[in-house]
């Protein structure tokens, strides 16, 4: 061979050469064997939203103001809300007297028919009756549950109390030209003084208690009627208690 064949046959197997190894480095791992790492992302854990409050009423949002008066007013004498008042029961009525058939000692009622409504309402468990006109202007607690009266004395004592089931009390004085129980009299117990009465209304049933003194010219009378919902009867002691709160809470709230 002349020099120039070979020069190209140098040439032939550099080519030769060059192919085989780029072929080689192509056979490595490609793009698509490399392994990979899937990106991750941190989802926020999902979280419940806070539960709200239950806003539901026992009190029908279309009560008449009648009814209304007797809700606000039962809330009022037990220091609650007025959605912690259940409403059990409305009945029209017509009632007898402008006092709505409660008897309150020192109050005559004019003998007219007055149009209203019995209430019974419910509250920490127990039933209330309210009797009511109308329109709701004139509201009365009918659950009676405690009524003390003195008389007598070398003063001329005449004196009542009346205490409901509620907690409202109303004082006034039997005397001639005596302030007579009315609306402006209306008012509450105390919590402490509340506190003993509920005990006592729920501990006893039915009590009389009558103390009177010997047969003297200033002789003083005290009757005291508990008109309570449970069995027992106080002892002597009991019954002294029951006096001496009826006759402190009197002399707090005299007319």
């Amino acid at each position: 061979m002349s020099w120039n064949g070979d020069e190209d046959m140098k040439r032939l197997l550099f080519t030769l050469t060059l192919v085989g190894l780029l072929a080689a480095a192509c056979g490595g791992p490609g793009i698509s064997d490399l392994p990979t790492t899937e990106p991750t992302s941190t989802q926020p854990t999902p979280t419940t939203p806070p539960v709200p409050p239950p806003t539901s009423t026992h009190i029908p949002v279309n009560i008449p103001p009648a009814q209304r008066a007797a809700v606000q007013a039962l809330a009022a004498a037990l220091g609650l809300s007025v959605d912690q008042i259940k409403l059990v029961s409305i009945e029209a009525v017509d009632w007898p007297d402008a006092c709505l058939g409660i008897a309150q000692p020192g109050v005559v009622c004019a003998q007219v028919v007055t149009p209203g409504f019995i209430v019974v309402l419910e509250a920490n468990g127990k039933q209330y009756e309210y009797h009511i006109n109308a329109d709701g202007r004139v509201v009365r607690m009918a659950t009676l549950a405690l009524t003390w009266h003195r008389e007598g004395g070398i003063a001329g004592f005449c004196d009542d109390l009346t205490v409901y089931l509620s907690g409202e009390i109303q004082a006034s004085s039997c005397r001639p030209g005596g302030k007579a129980a009315d609306a402006s009299l209306r008012v509450i117990a105390s919590k402490e003084e509340l506190a003993q009465f509920d005990k006592w209304i729920t501990t006893f049933g039915t009590v009389t208690v009558t103390m009177k003194d010997p047969a003297v010219a200033d002789a003083m009378t005290v009757t005291l009627t508990l008109n309570g919902s449970g069995k027992g009867q106080p002892t002597k002691a009991e019954k002294q208690a029951m006096i001496d709160w009826a006759q402190a809470v009197h002399n707090r709230l005299k007319p």
